[in-house]
């Protein structure tokens, strides 16, 4: 494909993405349905710089407003396009450059600075390409060296005008800056928060759990190798697999016999949080579309009682479909209309767990859009309606029953402040820490912004999407 015509979808792509309420991935997909024209090397590179861009946008646009275009008629996604290729060393996605010339025809060279230069020139830019191009590598440098200043200096001291440069570093809405870095439950230092912002912007590499009632892990990473695939054991996760790469996975027999199903590692350690026995009775109140439901069955042996409940029956329906893949007879998966609990639900329950449904900025690798589509009032409906849950279901379990509360959120106010909050309303609740737990099962996490009870998993810290645990008991009266 030709560069213009490349970079022309490239822009659309991402435009589209912007403007949908659909997650990326999924317009990505519809997108190339729709253009099946369009080869595979020109998919992987559209893809790669569509969600880099998604996440890097916040730098991309500081950096854009200090370098006016010299063509003015260009349209703003394809600038953010060509900024992102061209600063992509320098924001964690070097490989855009490769994906890019291996899929323009005629070849338009490796060299990083004439390949961008080329496609501008291509598009009519004539001698302003080059210095148009300087000027956002200086104004990149420049924003990240202010941020390097900023790391120094007490916030109370930060200028609006340096909130801003500072979130723009951090490609992320002034206000999520603020929350993260002024909250009454802990204090990560900005120099915490740049890391933890590197990491979310970097992309994320595809997590498998093997299901270890058919397989044991060594002999799927042996048959995953003997296949070519690039795979790893997680670090934590003791039945987790990280690959090198997105890999077809439903051509996989692995798959299809349901020995492997896909769950990030964050996601699994969940299930370790629980640690239910053989023969529990357990409520997965939030299942989706099942990942922790099916982990959960594995660790019970598929011995016990598992009522997985949601009330989006789409999400119910790929559950049943994993179910049947993976072989699983202990889980009753229940559709709740309008959200209440039918007549034949059970009431009691060993452990509960509660996944609730939050803003999802743990996985914004996966999902950039995310974190510019949150709004403080949307925050407020979050936190307002996993409190709610939290206070309807609890009730449902036994007197020294387990209750997991869990959000794939990096905002304090889903997490400590929810915990802390049920905590202080219920005293018949007693918060457990979750660290032995978790080193029963052989999984020993470094600290990430503090210690205490609960759990935090921060992409910078433990390569993780980011995720928050608590654990609670109930007392015997």
């Amino acid at each position: 494909m030709q560069a213009e015509s490349l970079l022309g979808h490239a822009a659309e792509l991402l435009r589209q993405m912007l403007r949908s309420a659909q997650p990326p991935d999924s317009v990505a997909q519809i997108y190339f349905r729709q253009r099946s024209y369009v080869g595979s090397k020109e998919r992987r590179f559209l893809a790669e710089v569509g969600f880099a861009a998604l996440r890097c946008y916040g730098t991309l646009q500081w950096c854009l407003r200090r370098v006016p275009p010299f063509v003015t008629a260009a349209p703003p996604e394809w600038l953010a396009v060509i900024a992102m290729g061209y600063l992509s060393p320098r924001l964690g996605h070097p490989q855009l450059t490769a994906a890019f010339t291996s899929a323009v025809r005629p070849p338009l060279g490796f060299d990083r600075e004439e390949c961008w230069e080329n496609a501008l020139l291509q598009a009519g830019w004539g001698g302003g390409a080059r210095p148009w191009l300087e000027g956002l590598w200086r104004a990149l440098c420049e924003v990240e060296r202010e941020a390097r200043r900023l790391v120094t200096q007490p916030l109370e001291r930060w200028t609006p005008e340096e909130w801003e440069g500072f979130a723009a570093c951090c490609s992320l809405p002034v206000w999520i800056a603020r929350r993260w870095l002024d909250n009454p439950w802990y204090r990560p230092t900005p120099a915490q928060i740049l890391q933890l912002c590197r990491a979310l912007c970097a992309p994320a590499a595809p997590c498998l759990r093997v299901n270890t009632l058919r397989a044991s892990r060594d002999s799927v990473l042996q048959a995953l190798r003997q296949q070519g695939v690039e795979a790893l054991p997680t670090v934590f996760s003791p039945v987790g697999i990280r690959l090198g790469e997105r890999v077809a996975l439903q051509e996989s027999k692995l798959y299809r016999d349901g020995i492997v199903e896909i769950q990030e590692e964050g996601s699994q350690l969940v299930g370790y949080a629980v640690a239910p026995c053989p023969g529990w009775r357990l409520w997965d109140a939030c299942a989706g579309a099942g990942g922790k439901t099916l982990h959960l069955a594995v660790l019970q042996e598929d011995c016990g009682e598992i009522w997985a409940t949601d009330v989006e029956l789409a999400r119910l329906r790929a559950l049943r479909q994993r179910l049947r893949r993976a072989c699983i007879g202990s889980v009753q998966v229940v559709h709740l209309r309008h959200g209440v609990l039918p007549r034949h639900f059970p009431r009691s329950f060993d452990a509960l767990l509660l996944d609730a449904p939050c803003s999802g900025l743990g996985t914004v690798r996966r999902t950039p859009t995310l974190k510019w589509r949150l709004t403080p009032e949307a925050l407020r409906r979050h936190c307002q309606r996993q409190f709610r849950l939290l206070e309807l279901y609890s009730p449902l379990v036994r007197p020294g029953g387990v209750l997991v509360y869990a959000t794939c959120s990096l905002m304090p106010e889903e997490n400590f402040g929810i915990a802390s909050q049920f905590a202080k309303a219920h005293p018949e609740w007693e918060l457990e820490p979750i660290e032995p737990t978790l080193r029963s099962a052989g999984i020993l996490l470094p600290n990430s912004f503090l210690e205490s009870p609960y759990c935090l998993l921060v992409p910078s810290v433990h390569g993780t999407d980011g995720f928050f645990i608590a654990r609670f008991r109930r007392r015997f009266r």
